[in-house]
C-alpha cells in the first residue's frame, strides 16, 4: 500500500482495491475522515467517495499514517508518536525547504520506519518510492534536506544549540523551531488518538 501511494500517478482504484482487503483499514477511513482535522457535514458512501474526497495529497497522507501506525503496533507507542512528530515537524518546514518535489512529510515519517521494522535503513528505501534527495538524507549523507533532517532530530534531542545552528541556516528562529515542534507534537497525539 505504501508503494501504492508513494508513485507520482498513484492509481486510485489500486488503492480502493487494497484498502478494501485490510478490515483494519477499513475501519479507521471513517474515524479519520470524522476527525476534527475534517469538518465534513455530509455521510461518506463508498472507499471511493471517501478517497475522492480526501484528495491525492491527503490519501497518501493517511494511507502513509495507517502504515506506519499498523507496523508499530507491536512496538512502544512513543517510538510510532516520534515518527509522527517528525513527518509534522518536516512538513511544516516544507517552506523553508529547498525548492523541489521532496514530500518531507513522507521523509519524516520514514525516518523511524528502520526502528519500527526492525530493518535496514536501505531495505525501506528499497519498498518506497523516493527521490533522490530524500533517500540520501535518510542513509546518512549530504544534500538539500540535510538541514531540515538535523534539526528535526537536534528538535526530538533537546541539543538547542544545534538546533539553533541548523534553524539559522533555513532561516527560522528559534522560538518559531519550537512552536513549530510543538504543534507537531500536538497534531500527532490527535491523529494518534483517532487512528
Amino acid at each position: 500500500m505504501l508503494e501504492a501511494v508513494s508513485r507520482p500517478d498513484m492509481d486510485i482504484r489500486e488503492v480502493e482495491g487494497l484498502i478494501k482487503q485490510e478490515a483494519s483499514i477499513l475501519y479507521c477511513l471513517p474515524r479519520y475522515l470524522n476527525s476534527p482535522m475534517f469538518a465534513f457535514s455530509y455521510e461518506i458512501h463508498s472507499v471511493r467517495h471517501a478517497l475522492t474526497i480526501l484528495g491525492a495529497r491527503e490519501t497518501r497522507r493517511w494511507i502513509r499514517l495507517v502504515a506506519l501506525i499498523s507496523a508499530g503496533m507491536l512496538k512502544s507507542s512513543d517510538l510510532v508518536l516520534s515518527a509522527l512528530v517528525r513527518a509534522r515537524f518536516c512538513e511544516l518546514l516544507c517552506p523553508k525547504a529547498p525548492k523541489g518535489k521532496s514530500d518531507l512529510f513522507l521523509v519524516g515519517l520514514v525516518s523511524l520506519m528502520d526502528a519500527i521494522l526492525e530493518v535496514p535503513m536501505a531495505e525501506v528505501l528499497e519498498k518506497i518510492p523516493l527521490d533522490q534527495h530524500p533517500k540520501t538524507v535518510l542513509m546518512g549523507g549530504a544534500g538539500p534536506l540535510r538541514p531540515i533532517y538535523q534539526l528535526m532530530l537536534a528538535q526530538e534531542a533537546g541539543k538547542w544549540e544545534q538546533a539553533k545552528d541548523f534553524a539559522q541556516q533555513l532561516h527560522v528562529s528559534e522560538s518559531e523551531a519550537g512552536e513549530l515542534w510543538w504543534a507537531a507534537m500536538k497534531w500527532a497525539l490527535q491523529v494518534r488518538s483517532r487512528t
